[in-house]
C-alpha cells in the first residue's frame, strides 16, 4: 500500500472509514436522481444499484493494513457496467459507482493528483467507447465524455477533501492528547517543586537541629530537650503541609517564614537582621514566601554567611547574605523554577553578587487579605 495512509489504533480506522462514507452520502443522492432520470431499463438501475453496494462493501471492509479484498472485483464489475452502458449509449451516469471505488482506492495512496488525473482519464476512455457503435456527436460526445469527466474529477476531489479533513481531524486529536500529557507533566512537576519546598528546608533543619541537640545532650539537657521540641515541632509541620498539598489547599505564609527562617538560621549560629514593611487590607503572594524559603535553604547548604538581612514587603522581599556559594550555578538552577512561576503572575525575581554579598529579590503585586491563601492554585 502507497501513501501515508494511517497505521494506528481501531480509532484512526473508524474515522477514516467516517469521512468516506460522508462523502459518498453526499454523492449517492445527486448520483441516485440521475439514474431516476436517465435510466433506460431496468437492468441498468440494477446494474448501477450493485455498483453502489460494492461500493459500500468496499468502505465497510476498509482496514489500515491493505486495500479491502473486494475491491478489485468491485473495481472490475463497475468498470464492466459502464463500458456496457457507453457501448450501448444507454446510460450516461453508471459511471459514478466505477469513480467511487476508483476514488476510494486512490485516496489511498501516495501521489494523488497524479493517480486522479489516471483515474480520470480511464473513465473518459472508456466512456469514449460510445463512439464504437454510435457516430459522433456533441450531444454524444458531452455525454460520454465531458460528463464523466467532470463527474470523476468532482468525485475524486470529493473523496481527496474528505480524506484530507480526517488527516485535519486526526491531527488535531493528536495535538490535544499531547497537550493533556503536557499538562499533566506540568502538574507532576508542580507538585513536585512544592513537595520539595516543603521538605527540603524540613529537612535540613531537622538535620541541623539533631547535629546540636547531639551535642547539648551531655553539657546543656535542657537545651537539648528544646531542640528535640523543635525538632518534632517541624516535622508535625511538614506531615501537616504534605496533607494540605495533596488536598490543593498548601500556601506559604510570608510572615510565619520569616520567622522560620530566623529560627533556622540562628540554630545555625548566623546572625538575622529582619525588616517588615506591614500593608493596609493587602497580604503578601504567597510565592514571595516560596522565595523566601529557597533562598534560605539555598544559603545554608552552599553558603558559609555570618549575617542575613531578610527585608519584606506586601509586594516584595530579599535576601541577602554575606557567604560565598561554592557553586553558584547550583543556586541558579534551584531558582529557576521559582523564578518560571513568579514571571508567570507577572513578577520579577532577581540574583545579584556584589561586594561578598549574594542577593536574592523577588516581586509580585500584592493580593487581597482574603485571597492570600488561595494564591498559589
Amino acid at each position: 500500500m502507497a501513501g501515508d495512509a494511517p497505521v494506528g489504533s481501531p480509532s484512526d480506522l473508524r474515522m477514516r472509514r467516517m469521512a468516506m462514507a460522508t462523502a459518498v452520502a453526499a454523492i449517492a443522492p445527486v448520483s441516485i436522481l440521475g439514474v431516476a432520470l436517465t435510466a433506460s431499463s431496468w437492468w441498468e438501475g440494477l446494474t448501477i444499484s450493485i455498483g453502489y453496494l460494492l461500493t459500500l462493501g468496499v468502505l465497510r471492509e476498509w482496514s489500515l493494513e491493505g486495500y479491502p479484498r473486494r475491491a478489485v472485483f468491485a473495481l472490475m464489475f463497475t468498470a464492466v457496467a459502464w463500458g456496457v452502458g457507453a457501448l450501448t449509449a444507454a446510460s450516461p451516469i453508471s459511471f459514478v459507482p466505477l469513480s467511487l471505488v476508483g476514488g476510494l482506492l486512490v485516496a489511498r495512496t501516495g501521489h494523488r493528483i497524479l493517480w486522479i488525473g489516471a483515474l480520470t482519464a480511464g473513465v473518459t476512455a472508456i466512456g469514449a467507447s460510445a463512439f464504437a457503435a454510435h457516430p459522433v456527436t456533441g450531444a454524444l460526445a458531452a455525454t460520454y465524455l465531458l460528463t464523466p469527466f467532470l463527474g470523476t474529477l468532482s468525485i475524486a476531489g470529493v473523496l481527496l477533501a474528505s480524506e484530507q479533513a480526517w488527516h485535519v481531524v486526526r491531527r488535531l486529536e493528536s495535538a490535544t492528547e499531547m497537550e493533556r500529557e503536557l499538562a499533566v507533566a506540568g502538574e507532576r512537576m508542580r507538585f513536585a517543586g512544592d513537595l520539595h519546598d516543603i521538605h527540603g528546608q524540613t529537612l535540613h533543619a531537622i538535620r541541623l537541629r539533631t547535629v546540636l541537640a547531639r551535642r547539648l545532650v551531655r553539657t546543656d539537657p535542657d537545651r537539648a530537650e528544646s531542640e528535640l521540641d523543635e525538632i518534632r515541632r517541624l516535622a508535625e509541620a511538614a506531615i501537616a503541609d504534605t496533607r494540605s498539598l495533596a488536598h490543593a489547599t498548601y500556601a506559604l505564609n510570608l510572615v510565619a517564614e520569616i520567622e522560620n527562617a530566623k529560627r533556622l538560621c540562628e540554630a545555625a549560629g548566623i546572625t538575622v537582621e529582619t525588616r517588615i514593611e506591614d500593608g493596609a487590607g493587602t497580604s503578601a503572594h504567597p510565592l514571595l514566601a516560596q522565595v523566601l524559603r529557597e533562598a534560605t535553604t539555598n544559603l545554608l547548604r552552599h553558603a558559609r554567611p555570618t549575617t542575613v538581612t531578610i527585608t519584606a514587603s506586601p509586594g516584595a522581599v530579599e535576601i541577602v547574605n554575606d557567604g560565598v556559594h561554592e557553586n553558584g550555578e547550583s543556586v541558579l538552577n534551584g531558582l529557576a523554577r521559582l523564578r518560571r512561576r513568579v514571571e508567570d503572575t507577572g513578577g520579577e525575581l532577581r540574583i545579584d553578587r556584589a561586594a561578598g554579598l549574594f542577593t536574592v529579590g523577588a516581586r509580585v503585586d500584592p493580593v487581597s487579605a482574603g485571597t492570600a491563601s488561595g494564591a498559589t492554585r
